[in-house]
């Protein structure tokens, strides 16, 4: 038995799978989730640590925690501080073994018009696009577009909610000042595509992409069908048939790594996982957007998917070692379906108990990772604490279809006081072809 302690830095359910990942290597002994939820304390080997390092005056903070601990390995799971630079303060205090991006890297995700001007520049298809720096500059560019179906994209960081879909130009004027006042003035004004989306996973080590074998689909609007408001995702779940290994590999070949080599050449070594949403177009494959983290809820089903455990390949990338990498992916399929608060992604209510996880948790194949969930009182009841609360996700090696079924079996057995926000189709898009 190994004695390694990693640190994940974040409270959802990213954290959660990317966590009980890297606690399967034998080389682990802990894993300290920071701050972590309901769920990721009570793992095997794990504990949470309920201090927050996201903002750059509590740098120092965690470098001191991560010298007496010993830490092996810091894994950072949301944007917020990989954009505020924790990689280039630890890097800088001579700690190399945090996993993510630098901030100046990270503006692949945080900077769409960086992201837009890299891939001008090397050629890699995408939706043809005007920066916009004002309000009135993005009215302009709207009424003089090509076609009517217009995509209205915030420049910076919205955890995954700042994109407005427009069927006409009319409708897409009516949205932009809505818009402005949730996201600011900086707009990418962009045509809409038409076509399936999914979503690529992979490990750079700063000089070129390893991808993870398999495709996905997040279900970012609230209801079925893809109606209703955007959110961060109401589930999951791969492999997607829009995508299979051949495309995979195209877009690792094609895309991401032409973008991590360029970023090197520019002094932006991208070290971390890369996510490359994706449409499947009439004309091939285009480049939605990219993040620099692993997708939530996609990471859920993705490491459901994951012979292997994260331990050894992500110390291999940050040693520049892709080579060495084997990610084993098996046979099958895994879905994940979101219980979210009612409301969500509005106003909602927390502090509601939720039960019947101890029943979920018996069943085989089938994992529950927390995303908004808190204890609460003497006997530690779980509650809501969060607008999307739990990923139920099931794997089966017969399937989407079996996967579907036992995931939304678990799901139903989750109760909650008003009942669940929860989509009833995720994965049709694979069956219904």
């Amino acid at each position: 038995m190994g004695g390694k302690k990693i640190a994940v830095i974040g409270s959802g359910g990213r954290e959660h799978a990317l966590g009980e990942s890297l606690a399967k290597s034998d080389e682990v002994a802990q894993v300290i989730y920071m701050p972590g939820n309901a769920g990721t304390a009570s793992e095997n080997k794990a504990s949470n640590y309920l201090k927050s390092f996201i903002k750059p005056e509590s740098f120092p903070d965690f470098l001191k925690f991560i010298q007496s601990e010993g830490i092996d390995l810091v894994v950072v799971g949301p944007e917020d501080p990989l954009n505020n630079g924790i990689v280039n303060y630890l890097n800088s205090q001579g700690y190399n073994r945090a996993f993510g991006p630098t901030k100046e890297a990270t503006q692949l995700e945080s900077d769409k018009f960086y992201s837009h001007d890299l891939m001008k520049e090397l050629g890699i298809l995408q939706a043809i696009s005007t920066k916009c720096h004002s309000t009135a500059e993005a009215a302009e560019a709207i009424k003089h577009f090509h076609s009517e179906g217009i995509v209205i994209k915030a420049r910076g960081l919205t955890a995954g909610k700042g994109v407005t879909v427009c069927d006409s130009k009319k409708e897409a004027l009516e949205e932009l000042t809505k818009h402005a006042d949730a996201y600011g003035q900086e707009v990418l004004i962009a045509e809409r595509l038409f076509g399936e989306e999914f979503s690529i996973f992979g490990i750079s080590d700063g000089n070129r992409v390893l991808p993870i074998g398999i495709s996905f689909q997040d279900h970012k609007p609230l209801l079925d069908g893809d109606k209703g408001p955007n959110t961060g995702g109401m589930g999951a779940y791969g492999p997607a048939p829009i995508a299979p290994l051949h495309v995979v590999n195209c877009v690792a070949n094609k895309i991401m790594n032409p973008i991590v080599q360029r970023m090197k050449e520019r002094g932006h070594e991208y070290k971390g996982f890369l996510y490359a949403g994706m449409m499947m177009t009439k004309d091939g494959p285009k480049v939605i957007e990219f993040n620099a983290r692993f997708g939530d809820p996609e990471c859920q089903p993705a490491m459901m998917m994951l012979k292997n455990g994260l331990y050894a390949p992500l110390s291999l990338a940050l040693e520049g070692k892709l080579d060495e990498i084997k990610l084993e992916i098996k046979g099958g399929a895994a879905c994940c379906v979101v219980l979210a608060s009612q409301g969500y992604p509005g106003d909602y209510k927390k502090g509601l108990e939720i039960k019947g996880l101890a029943e979920v948790a018996s069943m085989q194949n089938v994992k529950v990772f927390h995303a908004g969930t808190a204890f609460a009182g003497e006997d530690k009841k779980i509650v809501t604490a969060g607008g999307r609360v739990l990923g139920v996700t099931a794997y089966s090696a017969d399937g989407i279809i079996d996967a579907k079924t036992t995931a939304y079996a678990a799901a139903s057995k989750i109760a909650v006081e008003g009942g669940w926000a929860i989509r009833s189709d995720i994965s049709d898009k694979a069956t219904n072809r």
